[in-house]
């Protein structure tokens, strides 16, 4: 049976640093990675339009690092907290499969999310409300609509630090080495005042050369401080909620541990 070790994102959680490192990694015999260009065009964008196409991954007896986000939904659903997470992953049920999330403080996961949204969507100002639904639920969904899957979680937090470690856990001990370097660099985020400077887009498409030119000039650091949409009590009651999500989830999922 084809053995998948999914690696689901979510959104803004060094989801494209993982990507590609394992682009660059020597494997061991018997496990491939699929670069996430190829996944999506041939694999995951046809199934979440419900329309896949020859089923070539099964055709491997060994085992396939699979790594994509969008198999979660787009960012609106990540703003929203992912409300059907396992609608495209039941397509693999079939494969010995296990799902690998990362999750990330909501503090600055939210605001990520919708920064990433405007690479391909109008400007919408971001709404500062404390999520309802949670990565508690978004685990419980993925365990209820696929039993018996293993489910791994680690923090975004925890990532810098040890990115070769959550790599080599992810990948079950296949990487026999690491690329010396990262043939590009994951997108960076916006300041306060370039959020304000886009502002007077809102409504509208930016386009990715703006973005890139205001983002540019205002660049995140000790003059332009990272776009913060929250008051410190919200960021009190958010820090709570996801220190309490990490409780429950540990009882949910096999949480990994530097």
């Amino acid at each position: 049976m084809t053995r998948i070790r999914f690696h689901i994102g979510a959104h803004k959680t060094a989801t494209t640093h993982l990507q590609l490192t394992l682009a660059g990694c020597r494997l061991a015999p018997g496990t491939r990675y699929v670069p996430l260009k190829r996944l999506r065009r041939w694999l995951i964008s046809p199934i979440r339009k419900g329309r896949p196409h020859l089923p070539w991954h099964r055709w491997h007896t060994g085992t396939w690092l699979f790594s994509d986000e969008n198999i979660l939904g787009t960012t609106a659903n990540a703003l929203r907290m992912y409300p059907d997470p396992a609608a495209a992953l039941k397509y693999f049920v079939d494969c010995d499969l296990s799902l690998f999330l990362c999750v990330r403080s909501y503090e600055s996961f939210l605001p990520s999310a919708w920064g990433e949204r405007l690479w391909h969507h109008e400007f919408q100002p971001f709404e500062a409300k404390l999520p309802v639904r949670r990565w508690t639920d978004v685990v419980a969904d993925l365990r209820s609509d696929l039993p018996g899957v293993p489910i791994h979680v680690w923090r975004y937090e925890h990532y810098r630090e040890h990115a070769e470690a959550i790599a080599r856990y992810y990948a079950d001990n296949a990487i026999e080495r690491f690329p010396t370097g990262l043939v590009a660099r994951p997108k960076s985020g916006f300041s306060a005042r370039a959020v304000a400077e886009l502002g007077q887009c809102s409504g509208s498409r930016v386009g990715k050369r703006r973005l890139e030119r205001v983002r540019a000039r205002f660049p995140v650091g000790k003059k332009y401080p990272r776009f913060d949409p929250w008051t410190e009590a919200q960021k009190s009651e958010l820090r709570d909620m996801y220190r309490c999500d990490l409780e429950q989830i540990a009882a949910m999922a096999r949480v990994w541990q530097p």
